[in-house]
C-alpha cells in the first residue's frame, strides 16, 4: 500500500473511530456526570494510548525525557494549551449541540492559516481570504437567527415555558463560544507544532498529548477536590457509565496517535478534509441516539460552511494532481521523443545493410 493511501486510510479510521465521542459526552452528562468529572476519567484512560505510543515512537523513557528537555520552552506552552483545548472541547459538547460544536472546531484550518501568515511568515493564496470572509458569512447565518429566537423568547410572558427557553438558549450560546475558542486553541497547539519543527533544531514534542492528559486529570481532579466517584451520581448502571468512559478516553488516545502519524504520509490538506467527516458523523450519532435535529439554520450554514472548508482545503490536492499529471506527460513526452529519435539513427544502417545484400 502506497504512503498516501496509508495514511488517508489512518485519518479516516481516526475521524470513525472518535465521532461517537459527542454522543458518548451527551450520555454521560444526562446520566448525571458534570463536565469536570468526564474529562477526569476520559484523559486517565487516555494516557496509557497515548504513552504507549510516546514511548514507542522515541525509543524508550529515556530519548523521551532528553526530547522534553531539548523542546521544554516549546512543551511548557503546548501541555497546558494541548489541555485548554481537550477541557474546552467536552465543555463545548455539554453546553451546545454537537453540529454547532463540531462546525466551530473545525473552522480551526482557517485560523491555521491566518496563524501562520502572522507567526510563521507563510504567505496565504486569495482563497483563503475568501474562504475566512465566506465562513464569516456562514456563522452568521448559524448564530444570528439563534440570538434574534432568544431575544423574542425573553420578551414573551414570563411563563415558564418563556424562561426554560431562555436558559437554554444562554447555554446554547455559551456552548457556541466554548467550541469556537476550542478551534482557536487547536490552531494555536498546531502553529506551535510547526514553529517547533521550523526550528534551527528541530523539536519533537510527541510527547506532549501524555503530558497534556495527565495535567487535565490532575486539574479536574483538584477541581472536583477528590469527589469523581460515579457511585455518588450516576443514575444509572455503574457499567454503562465505565464502558463509556473507557471508550472515551480509547478514543483521544487514537486520535492522538492518528493526528501524529497521518501528516507524515499525506497532507495537511488531505487531513482537514478527511477530518471535516467528523462534522457530519457526530451529529448523525447524536440523532440516532436521541432523535435531535439541528435547527434549519445550523443546517443552511453548516451546510455551507463546510462546502466552503472542503473547496478550500482540497483546492492544493487538484493542483498537486495537476502536477503530477504534467510531469508524467513529460516523461511519456520524453520516452516518446527518445524512441523516435532512436528509430531515426538505426534507419540508415538498416539501409546500408540492404544496400550491401
Amino acid at each position: 500500500m502506497k504512503d498516501r493511501a496509508k495514511g488517508i486510510l489512518i485519518v479516516l479510521s481516526g475521524v470513525l473511530i472518535i465521532s461517537p465521542e459527542a454522543v458518548l459526552t451527551r450520555f454521560l452528562s444526562e446520566g448525571g456526570a458534570d463536565p469536570w468529572t468526564i474529562i477526569f476519567w476520559k484523559m486517565l484512560f487516555a494516557i496509557p494510548v497515548a504513552a504507549s505510543f510516546a514511548l514507542y515512537e522515541a525509543g524508550g523513557i529515556s530519548p523521551l525525557w532528553k526530547l522534553a528537555v531539548e523542546g521544554k520552552v516549546y512543551y511548557a506552552v503546548a501541555v497546558p494549551l494541548q489541555a485548554v483545548v481537550d477541557i474546552c472541547f467536552t465543555f463545548a459538547f455539554v453546553y451546545t449541540s454537537a453540529a454547532n460544536a463540531l462546525l466551530l472546531v473545525n473552522l480551526n484550518p482557517l485560523w491555521c492559516a491566518v496563524a501562520g501568515r502572522l507567526f510563521l511568515g507563510d504567505i496565504l493564496p486569495y482563497r483563503t481570504y475568501l474562504a475566512l470572509l465566506l465562513a464569516l458569512g456562514c456563522m452568521i447565518i448559524i448564530f444570528v437567527p439563534e440570538v434574534i429566537e432568544r431575544k423574542h423568547n425573553e420578551g414573551e410572558d414570563e411563563n415558564d415555558e418563556a424562561l426554560e427557553t431562555s436558559e437554554l438558549g444562554e447555554s446554547s450560546r455559551k456552548g457556541n463560544i466554548i467550541a469556537l475558542f476550542t478551534g482557536l486553541g487547536l490552531a494555536a497547539y498546531i502553529t506551535i507544532v510547526r514553529h517547533g519543527s521550523k526550528a534551527e533544531k528541530p523539536v519533537n514534542l510527541i510527547g506532549v498529548a501524555t503530558l497534556s492528559a495527565a495535567f487535565t486529570t490532575i486539574l479536574s481532579l483538584i477541581i472536583r477536590k477528590g469527589d469523581v466517584s460515579p457511585a455518588s451520581f450516576w443514575t444509572g448502571e455503574l457499567w454503562q457509565f465505565w464502558l463509556a468512559q473507557i471508550t472515551e478516553g480509547f478514543m483521544i488516545g487514537i486520535i492522538f496517535i492518528v493526528m501524529t502519524i497521518a501528516p507524515r504520509l499525506i497532507t495537511g490538506a488531505e487531513v482537514g478534509l478527511c477530518v471535516l467527516l467528523e462534522a457530519v458523523l457526530g451529529p448523525l450519532f447524536v440523532y440516532f441516539a436521541y432523535g435531535d435535529v439541528p435547527s434549519k439554520w445550523t443546517i443552511i450554514g453548516g451546510s455551507l460552511l463546510l462546502t466552503v472548508l472542503a473547496v478550500h482545503e482540497s483546492r492544493p490536492l487538484f493542483k498537486k494532481a495537476k502536477e503530477i499529471h504534467r510531469s508524467i506527460s513529460r516523461r511519456i513526452s520524453t520516452r516518446m521523443s527518445s524512441s523516435f529519435a532512436r528509430e531515426v539513427e538505426e534507419a540508415p544502417d538498416k539501409e546500408e545493410d540492404e544496400i550491401s545484400i
